[in-house]
């Protein structure tokens, strides 16, 4: 049975033993106790399942949510008291902070609220775990295993410290340990009482007093810091190592300093059987229990348990740190500082390098008046050979280097140069048609097409023969070559070179080393601009599954993260790789801070996701704070900072910001064909996206030329399947339809369709995006049974996948309802109008293109239904079409000055078929 709540007695399976208490709290006259709530009350959006338990803090039930999710909870009713007017303000904060903690050691709290007769209660995480002591005892886990879940749980305090949340309550039975996968992951539960003991006023001491700090058992909250936590780690710690606790019931509770009984001190009041018995459960004999204990760990828990708050541990992850130096066998900061102890340490760690020379000293001390020449012959030739690899690891450290930094614009401009120069020499009346030649072509592109085959083909072959020998400088080398491979868009190659790599550092370093894990992202990523999203998955997958043992901020791990969700949302799941990058970000930043590079980059992925889900206002404000992060640490024109400027100039187009958007994106493309070339995949794409921003301004005819080249150079270069292909016979298509080219446009959108059906699935986000693009343009060409055939069989789905706060679905119910219009179907137009109008109105600015131009459509079905519906299309006028047409043309957007000016003629045409009746 799971546990979530403040650690009472368990009234089902008496998993925690240690009850909670309130001590000195309750006020003359207020009841001891309060009936349990019974199956099938309602708290709220709660429904109470079955009592769990019952503590000096009040009731743990099982619940279930029924809104917005259904889900099973663990809700704990605090019954201690009821909240007044400031207390209730008080707990409303709280709640928003306990809900901000997001750690994988920490059990979620998804909710918080007061019952009606003002009780507090919390809805939290169930989950199916036992305690951290009873965990390790039942499954004998070795002393290691049992500090690094330790190790676990205080990088969870430590999230929960940086959030400005104290627990007050760490016990074994808040640290419940759940199996996932098969591994051991702890949970830490009861925050609540964080939030309850401030609410119960100044006099109340929450706790359990066998894990109390001294200053929390003395009562003062001014006493009471993050410190007070690490001390009841102490505690578990002690217990964790010899299954006792470190001093007497109630020792703890104290406002005085006391002996401290430490864990080997502990051990030794077992019996000999028993202590025996204690020390091969965490696989160790008893005479090095006892050693390891007096050695190191009891300095580690007399510093967490020091009664003097000053002199203990600072943070539980300095905590985690010193026992993380323990299992990696460098000294522990908590041990007096000794040379003789570093030195131990030392020889601990390099045991077998020092037993080597060890014997080496022997048999030299032995042999020496035998083999003093022969020795000197060896140290010779060894001088030689390390002379020798130095040098080779020289010269392949300078290819390496030479391979990496292959400029291509630098030699597409310097061939150009040299063009000119030899003309200017054989043949000066060539030079102006040469300048005509050079402004038709990329000098970028013919340098990349003579690299790969005169150099880079010619550099892998080198590798092969000439580094046979040398496997570790060849992987090297193939790595760089991966690289500029990848920089260049050559992703076939840089694939198999990365591969390469990949397989030779698995077998030879193993898969947890830092150098494979970054060969297999080199190579997950290279997949993944090939569009083998599965084969990409699969690789990340088992790059992270090694990965998961390294530190929550390491930059590697949060790689592998962060590329597994870029491919998660490639495959159509957008709401989950959201929800992944958030949880990613939350993870990393409070370790590194806004301004580190990681999380800069870590921030702009969580708001390309969310400008994908439509989240455009949240997802702008993102990539506003990284753009200006990179400017000021890296400058105008580093690669991160020019794809910052690229993707804030997207988010403010789809917001309909286009005059400083366009600008933006002009910088990107001259900077990117400048550096790539003008057909390089990324430069292509800034100008895709330049294309749509100038059409989204009225400039279509110019938009469609710069999309049609487009399109022909991805087909040429990606190939006819390729997304990025696709995505651009689909914009072309687009632009096309606004100038009612329909005869050019259907085939196109037809043609994308059918192929990323093909490639994706039906029910892809990019597929039903292209399906009701389809839908739209059918519509807009007359053929109104085709349109509302596609419209029926897509909509349902694009609600399912996509939702309503998506601007795609939401232009796409704008489109039925002018489909079902041109149809004659008024009632059914209007009532889809209706829909969209509300959907826009929740999530479009006000007076927004897309607010007014719904509100328009709706008003002119309105006025066709005939009288009745009149009051309703001129009442929608006056909110929201007078004011545009009002409005200071200076101060509009050019979609919105495009619509004003569309209407005003509408309305003009109006009057005049009136006057003309008259």
């Amino acid at each position: 049975m799971a546990v979530g709540g403040d650690a009472i007695t368990m009234s089902i399976d008496e998993r925690d033993p240690d009850r909670t208490e309130l001590l000195d709290t309750r006020a003359p006259g207020e009841p001891d106790g309060a009936e349990g709530l019974s199956r099938g009350t309602r708290l709220g959006r709660y429904r109470i399942e079955a009592l769990l338990g019952r503590g000096g803090m009040g009731e743990v039930y099982r619940a279930e949510q029924l809104e917005p999710v259904r889900r099973t909870v663990a809700l704990k009713l605090l019954r201690g008291r009821t909240l007044d007017a400031r207390r209730k303000a008080h707990f409303e904060i709280e709640r928003q902070v306990l809900a901000q903690m997001r750690h994988p050691a920490i059990a979620q709290i998804h909710d918080a609220d007061t019952t009606a007769d003002g009780h507090p209660f919390f809805a939290m995480e169930f989950i199916d775990g036992a305690p951290i002591i009873a965990y390790c005892e039942a499954h004998a886990l070795p002393l290691a295993r049992r500090l690094e879940l330790f190790i676990l749980v205080c990088e969870g305090v430590q999230h929960a410290h940086q959030k400005g949340v104290i627990h007050r309550d760490l016990k074994p039975g808040n640290l419940l340990v759940d199996e996932v996968d098969g591994r051991p992951r702890p949970k830490i539960i009861d925050f609540g009482i964080a939030t309850a003991s401030r609410l119960s006023g100044a006099h109340e001491i929450a706790g359990t007093p066998d894990y109390m700090s001294p200053e929390q058992a003395a009562g003062d909250p001014a006493l009471l810091d993050t410190r007070s936590d690490v001390y009841s780690l102490g505690v578990v710690l002690s217990e964790l190592l010899t299954g006792q606790r470190p001093t007497v019931a109630g020792e703890t509770v104290t406002d005085r300093p006391r002996s401290l009984r430490l864990p080997s001190a502990q051990l030794d009041t077992l019996g000999p059987d028993e202590a025996a018995r204690v020390a091969q459960a965490r696989g160790q004999r008893l005479r090095a229990m006892r050693r390891v204990l007096r050695g190191e760990l009891d300095w580690v828990v007399a510093r967490a348990m020091a009664h003097d708050r000053a002199d203990r541990y600072p943070s539980a992850a300095a905590l985690a740190e010193d026992l993380r130096r323990f299992l990696a066998g460098r000294p522990v900061l908590a041990v007096p500082a000794s040379r003789l102890y570093a030195w131990r340490k030392f020889a601990l760690r390099h045991r077998a390098g020092m037993a080597a020379a060890a014997i080496a000293v022997v048999a030299l001390v032995g042999g020496l008046a035998l083999s003093l020449h022969g020795l000197m012959q060896a140290r010779t030739q060894r001088a030689i050979a390390e002379q020798r690899s130095a040098q080779l690891e020289r010269v392949a450290t300078f290819q390496q280097s030479m391979l990496e930094e292959i400029d291509v614009e630098a030699m597409g401009l310097r061939l150009g140069q040299e063009l000119r120069a030899q003309v200017g020499r054989s043949a000066p009346e060539m030079a102006e048609r040469l300048e005509q030649v050079l402004a038709k072509v990329s000098a970028a592109d013919l340098a990349r097409s003579l690299m790969d085959t005169g150099v880079l083909a010619r550099a892998e072959d080198a590798i092969e023969r000439d580094f046979a020998d040398q496997p570790a400088l060849a992987a090297d080398l193939r790595e760089a070559s991966g690289r500029v491979h990848g920089a260049m868009g050559l992703y076939d190659s840089a694939e198999r070179a990365h591969a390469a790599v990949a397989e030779w550092r698995m077998a030879a370093l193993g898969p947890r080393d830092p150098a494979t894990l970054r060969a297999r992202l080199a190579q997950a990523e290279a997949l993944r601009q090939l569009s083998r999203y599965d084969e990409s998955r699969a690789v990340l997958a088992s790059a992270l599954a090694d990965a998961d043992g390294r530190p929550a901020d390491d930059e590697t791990r949060a790689l592998i993260e962060l590329e597994l969700t870029e491919v998660q949302g490639l495959q159509g799941d957008l709401p989950g790789a959201v929800a992944a990058r958030r949880a990613l970000l939350e993870r990393v930043r409070p370790a590194r801070g806004d301004e580190d590079a990681l999380v800069l980059k870590l921030k702009s992925g969580l708001a390309m996701q969310m400008a994908r889900s439509g989240d455009l206002p949240e997802a702008r404000r993102l990539l506003e704070e990284v753009l200006a992060g990179r400017r000021r640490a890296l400058g105008d024109e580093h690669d991160d900072t020019v794809a910052s400027m690229s993707a804030l100039a997207t988010a403010m187009a789809m917001q309909g910001d286009l005059v400083p958007a366009v600008e933006l994106q002009r910088t990107v493309v001259a900077v990117q064909g400048r550096r790539l070339g003008s057909e390089h995949p990324d430069t292509l794409g800034a100008r895709g996206n330049l294309a749509n921003m100038l059409s989204d301004m009225g400039r279509t005819e110019e938009a469609i030329g710069e999309a049609a080249a487009v399109a022909e150079a991805r087909r040429r270069v990606l190939g006819e399947a390729h997304p990025m292909t696709l995505r651009g016979l689909l914009n072309l298509a687009s632009l096309r339809a606004r100038l009612d080219d329909f005869e050019g446009a259907l085939p196109l959108e037809s043609q994308v369709l059918q192929a990323r059906t093909r490639l994706l699935g039906a029910d892809h986000p990019d597929t039903l995006f292209v399906a009701l693009n389809h839908a739209m343009t059918l519509t807009r060409a007359g053929r109104l049974q085709q349109a509302r055939a596609l419209f029926s069989d897509t909509m349902p789905r694009a609600l399912e996948v996509m939702g309503t706060k998506h601007p795609q679905y939401q232009l796409a119910m704008v489109a039925w309802g002018n489909a079902l219009h041109d149809a004659g179907d008024l009632a059914g137009a209007a009532g889809q109008l209706r829909a969209a109008l509300a959907l826009r109105e929740q999530f479009q600015p006000a007076g927004s293109h897309p607010v007014v131009d719904t509100a328009w459509s709706l008003i002119g079905v309105l006025r066709e239904t005939g009288p009745s519906a009149r009051a309703e299309a001129d009442a929608l006028q006056a909110r929201l079409v007078d004011p545009l047409l009002a409005a200071d043309p200076s101060n509009l957007d050019p979609r919105q000055q495009r619509l004003r000016e569309a209407i005003a003629e509408a309305l003009a045409d109006d009057a005049g078929d009136v006057a003309q009746r008259r």
